[in-house]
């Protein structure tokens, strides 16, 4: 705790405690960051007084202020693609949402101690958005499990949620990073853990190659091949020179030359092309296979451009005291099986901000 040593003499005056709040973004698999981030501020010592979470933000934030961090932990870390697939409750009739989206939620949450989030120890929001009037809606009351689905309903994958005479959609249209939200709470240093990194790529390393692959072929398609070039040489307009005076016999023997010329240089030109033909499929054959992104990706990438702008305009507005930012870029947004990776990465940039963030709340 900081103390300041005031012009009374001899007495000291504590500084006020400050208010800690942690704002932890969206990102879907690549939000189980968050885990390794509270587990490392959990070993510091920090303790939030205040939690602001969108989408996966509002899941781990809600497991968190629960105190069920480390069950949250061990469940996450035992999912595999198969296990996820039992979590989807397929939304056959396709309406709001490939996903009904309470499955996964009921699973976690049933037997929670606190069922609604003004029961919770630590003060929390869950961010949320209105999905007719676009307004950013704040839930700090109510049904904790509907309110973190709500949160996490992304669009057109994910079934909007019914609250309170509203249909609810995923908190990161409107506010990735709810830096603003723990202000509001009264924080006065806020922890924000953002996953969904600038200078990350936004599809996994097979389908960004299919940029470089297209963008070699139309070089290769514009490029005048060396068969073109030398079709050209071969047929100068030179005929009226190649003709003497002797009448219609030179006149066809030359016409007979040509063709024999022109049959001979066509078959030059086909076994070319074939050989560059089966070289170029050689070449593909030797290139690894290219997987298109699926429609859970799609629609995860499409909201993670969204999410990027939008987070820029709101950082710049309200910026954080700290800003985590886990490497994770390599985790998809749809890799729910690989939550150990992306806990370990929140971890490692947890470790890396130490001192910075120890700095941060000593400051009083």
């Amino acid at each position: 705790m900081a103390i300041d040593q005031t012009a009374t003499g001899s007495e000291f005056v504590k500084a006020p405690q400050p208010v800690i709040g942690l704002a932890l973004g969206s990102g879907a698999a690549k939000g189980f960051a968050h885990i390794g981030v509270l587990k490392v501020l959990r070993e510091m010592g920090v303790r939030p007084d205040v939690i602001a979470g969108t989408s996966m933000g509002a899941f781990v934030g809600a497991a968190y202020a629960a105190g069920k961090l480390d069950n949250l932990e061990e469940w996450v870390r035992q999912l595999d693609n198969w296990k996820v697939f039992s979590l989807l409750d397929i939304n056959w009739t396709l309406s709001g949402g490939v996903i009904g989206g309470i499955k996964p939620f009921r699973t976690f949450f049933e037997g929670f101690a606190f069922d609604n989030i003004e029961d919770l120890p630590v003060p929390f929001t869950a961010v949320a958005t209105d999905l007719h009037s676009g307004q950013e809606i704040w839930l700090q009351q109510g049904n904790l499990q509907d309110a973190v689905s709500a949160s996490c309903s992304i669009p057109g994958l994910l079934s909007p949620k019914a609250l309170s005479g509203r249909w609810l959609v995923d908190g990161a249209v409107v506010n990735p990073v709810p830096v603003d939200v723990c202000r509001a709470m009264g924080a006065t240093r806020v922890i924000a853990i953002d996953v969904m990194e600038d200078g990350a790529p936004l599809l996994n390393r097979e389908h960004r190659e299919v940029t470089s692959i297209v963008s070699e072929k139309s070089s290769a398609e514009d490029m005048p091949t060396l068969q073109q070039e030398r079709a050209d040489i071969a047929h100068p307009e030179t005929g009226e020179m190649d003709r003497n005076q002797d009448g219609d016999r030179d006149e066809d023997q030359s016409l007979a030359e040509a063709d024999a010329n022109n049959s001979s240089n066509g078959l030059a030109r086909l076994l070319e092309q074939g050989k560059e033909q089966l070289t170029q499929f050689r070449e593909l054959r030797k290139r690894p296979k290219i997987v298109p992104p699926g429609m859970f990706d799609t629609m995860h990438q499409a909201m993670a451009i969204l999410e990027r702008r939008h987070k820029r305009t709101r950082m710049m507005g309200s910026p954080p005291d700290v800003l985590v930012m886990p490497k994770v870029g390599e985790v998809g947004g749809m890799e729910f099986s690989r939550a150990t990776e992306a806990i370990e990465a929140g971890e490692v940039e947890a470790r890396r901000l130490r001192t910075w963030i120890e700095d941060m709340v000593n400051q009083g």
